[in-house]
């Protein structure tokens, strides 16, 4: 079967770059013919990750179904209250912006009218999806092993210079956590969505403790993204305690959050760091590879178009 992963309805940002490899690369894993698109294909299953906040990206959606495309959607945001992120964080101008998570949630509802079916990032999420699609599979995506996905090697530790690295939306939140941490004398380093990918990798490179931080006390599910990527290359993670659990547990040291600035401290003076990281990536590698995990949920979502 051909796929196209699809990046249009994004507008192509850089943001999705980890997930976009990551599901080109574990189509291939299996054996399947997979691309990278802007443009919907119309001879291709087009597996996308929600975001229609513009009828121009709704209306693309339409015009290939009826050109012969077939769609895959993943659904990244968990669902609270019927809407994507309903009260996850508070003032912040993205994630408490009401009225733009309900044109999501909307679009998004429109767009999987043309879909096989619905896949999840987090387990905890497949109930609310199937409250609002019963009538669509809805599936967990697991975050395994690819190959071909590092993008970047680390410096030896004498040359790294950035005690604590972390990346995402800087809510208040995690602005607390950078700032006292930063009180105590680390140098610590936190880029923004749209930062660019050589700056975010020669950053990472010169990095000695990743942080996997919760956007806000009532942000329950962890970012399973994140937390591959920095499997994936043999960071050394710091994961702040999620209510939540995902697959990818055994794979980061997790820190209670009443705690995490006292624990990120002991793990930045673990002595061997980097073995620590690369046996946990060898580990995974072996336990967890795409290649085995996602067939199954191929042939549950298009076994029909077969």
């Amino acid at each position: 079967m051909k796929f196209s992963v699809l990046t249009g309805n994004h507008n192509t940002h850089n943001g999705i770059a980890d997930t976009v490899i990551f599901l080109r690369n574990a189509l291939r894993d299996c054996g399947q013919d997979s691309q990278i698109n802007v443009s919907i294909s119309a001879d291709r299953v087009n597996v996308m990750m929600e975001h229609f906040p513009e009828p121009a990206h709704l209306e693309a959606i339409e015009k290939g179904y009826r050109m012969g495309a077939r769609y895959v959607v993943i659904g990244t945001e968990p669902i609270v209250g019927g809407v994507f992120n309903g009260g996850v964080v508070s003032n912040h101008w993205h994630y408490s912006n009401v009225e733009y998570w309900r044109k999501r949630t909307e679009g998004f509802l429109q767009a999987a009218r043309y879909c096989e079916a619905v896949w999840v990032l987090a387990e905890s999420m497949i109930e609310g999806y199937r409250a609002l699609l019963p009538d669509k599979p809805v599936l967990f995506l697991p975050h395994g092993h690819v190959e071909g996905f590092r993008r970047f090697e680390h410096l030896p530790d004498h040359a790294k210079d950035i005690d604590f690295y972390g990346s995402g939306s800087l809510t208040d939140y995690r602005q607390g956590i950078v700032a006292a941490l930063e009180k105590r004398g680390h140098r610590v380093r936190f880029d923004q969505p749209g930062y660019a990918d050589y700056l975010r990798f020669e950053n990472l490179s010169r990095s000695k403790v990743c942080l996997n931080l919760r956007l806000s006390p009532n942000n329950a599910i962890p970012s399973v993204s994140r937390m591959h990527f920095n499997i994936e290359h043999a960071n050394f993670v710091a994961h702040e305690e999620y209510e939540l659990k995902c697959p990818l547990d055994p794979y980061v040291l997790h820190l209670p959050a009443d705690e995490f600035v006292d624990w990120a401290e002991a793990a930045l003076d673990q002595p061997d760091k980097r073995r620590l990281a690369e046996g946990i990536l060898e580990r995974f590698r072996s336990e967890m590879p795409m290649s085995r995990l996602l067939p199954p949920i191929l042939d549950a979502s298009l076994s029909h178009l077969a």
